[in-house]
């Protein structure tokens, strides 16, 4: 375990009612007439056995008469605020506790990975469902999930904000990862408790000392919030955040245009790894060249964030569409699901594939509502190695529109996309989703078992020959479903004509 859990842990103990009994190295209470000496503590900047930071809470919970998993959930509760101190600036002042909750992975890793960069941290996926309400999986073979309910509650008090967690399954019950439902109260009144104007940031090394491993905390100044420029280009706002990156509004003073740049999170960018791979899938991306594809102006790295600028487009998502049409005519839903696998048909030559084709990474834009696909931040090439695709074995992507072969870890290919794609034409159709489910978990495992409600029983007005391609599109084996996106496309475009007459 990393030395800066026990750092704060030997903190956690001072503060508690066994703080009076000094730990022993081995974690054992005892009386001491001295304090332990520097090869007896636990540095911030080492790594130490598990069993040790149990043998201290254990010690904790022996002298105060507690169970251990409610010493590890309060250790979690007094743990939160200073590890956002830890953080610094890769912590967002303007977050709340959910959106800090969503980053909460990224950060940990950074931090725990700069001192053992072959370190396997817990992994953190969650899925916004929406402003008040997050489901969190996590996954560690420690299995310390009090430690995380004690990390969520400690935040929630950092921010002043009332929270609710409802734990759906859990590893200490025999399941393969813990699943949290975390709700924030929708009253809040967003005066959380904020962060210091100074934040606490860890360097390597200190005066003197050019080659050591320790890290020297040190006190510095928040960064500025919003850049003046990026790559050349003015800001003029923040349009939207997410997992990956920040998108800003900026002007583009040489070609008159406006622009959207996409900037990498600080804490995804701390890891050389990720910060390597945006840099290499944005390039990558930028050869694709195809009206249904946004276009990559430009890719590059400020202040050691990488970014890349594209079009502002004027529209909206499909999915802001749905939510006010609901149900689409067959004639344009078929046009649409054409132009999207035209797009991925584009991509998919270049042997990319998108893994996270959903109705918010398609906009419709202009009059016409043409689509261009968006975000490709989960992009790999199709001959990447299935491992490569996930984080310790979780999937990363929206369940609703995921292919079976996402939630079960096989081999990913553009026939996932085409999965997303018959997904989005189901719902254009059925004003539904073919997998619905109450969480997360609910929803990975309808898709998992392969028993999607037919079209034709939601939609009975839709064409046979419609309803039978989106069935064979969100085929449950991949060898069941079309495997070239162009013909797809072809396919659609001709049921659209003969649907229109």
């Amino acid at each position: 375990m990393h030395g800066l859990i026990f750092f704060f842990l030997q903190k956690f103990i001072a503060t508690s009612p066994s703080g009076g009994a000094s730990l022993q190295p081995d974690g054992r209470a005892g009386q001491t007439s001295r304090p332990p000496t520097a090869t007896e503590r636990h540095l911030p900047s080492g790594v130490y056995p598990d069993d040790d930071a149990v043998a201290m809470l254990g010690t904790i919970a022996d002298a105060t008469g507690e169970s251990l998993p409610d010493v590890v959930e309060r250790f979690g509760e007094f743990l939160a605020p200073h590890l956002l101190k830890v953080a610094g600036t890769a912590v967002d002042p303007r977050w709340n506790l959910l959106d800090l909750i969503e980053q909460t992975e990224g950060i940990i890793h950074a931090l725990v990975r700069t001192k053992n960069p072959g370190a396997k941290p817990p992994v953190l996926e969650t899925i916004r469902h929406d402003p008040h309400e997050l489901h969190l999986i996590y996954a560690s073979a420690r299995r310390l999930c009090r430690l995380a309910q004690g990390l969520i509650r400690g935040m929630a008090r950092h921010y002043g904000e009332v929270v609710e967690i409802e734990e759906t399954s859990c590893m200490l019950r025999g399941d393969s990862f813990c699943t949290f439902v975390v709700r924030t109260s929708a009253e809040d009144t967003g005066e959380h408790g904020g962060h210091e104007a100074e934040t606490v940031m860890l360097e390597r090394g200190g005066v003197g000392h050019g080659d050591s491993d320790n890290v020297v905390i040190r006190v510095a100044a928040e960064e500025p919030l919003i850049p003046r420029t990026i790559g050349g280009h003015r800001i003029v706002r923040l349009l939207g955040s997410g997992g990956m990156g920040r998108v800003w509004l900026a002007h583009d003073e040489r070609l008159d245009r406006d622009v959207a740049i996409k900037v990498m999170l600080p804490a995804k960018a701390i890891e050389p790894t990720s910060r390597e791979r945006f840099l290499r899938e944005s390039r990558a991306v930028a050869r694709i060249d195809h009206p249904h594809v946004v276009t990559i102006h430009q890719v590059g790295e400020e202040g050691g964030l990488p970014y890349l600028v594209m079009p502002f487009l004027e529209g909206r998502s499909l999915a802001d569409h749905l939510r006010h049409e609901e149900r689409l005519p067959i004639a344009e839903a078929l046009r649409i699901a054409q132009e999207i696998a035209a797009g991925l048909g584009a991509a998919h030559a270049h042997n990319l594939v998108h893994r996270d084709i959903k109705t918010d990474n398609v906009i419709l834009v202009g009059p016409a509502r043409r689509v261009r696909i968006i975000d490709f931040g989960l992009v790999r090439e199709a001959s990447a190695p299935s491992h490569s695709l996930t984080l310790d074995g979780l999937v990363v992507g929206t369940p609703s529109y995921m292919a079976p072969e996402r939630a079960t870890d096989g081999d990913v290919d553009g026939r996932a996309d085409l999965f997303g794609l018959g997904v989005i034409l189901y719902e254009m159709l059925a004003g539904r989703l073919p997998y619905e489910g109450r969480s997360f978990v609910a929803v990975l495992a309808a898709i998992a078992r392969g028993t999607p409600t037919p079209l034709a029983d939601v939609a009975p007005e839709v064409p046979p020959a419609v309803a039978d391609l989106v069935m064979r599109l969100i085929a449950h084996d991949p060898a069941d479903r079309p495997a070239d996106a162009d013909a797809v496309a072809t396919g659609l475009e001709a049921l659209r004509r003969a649907v229109i007459g």
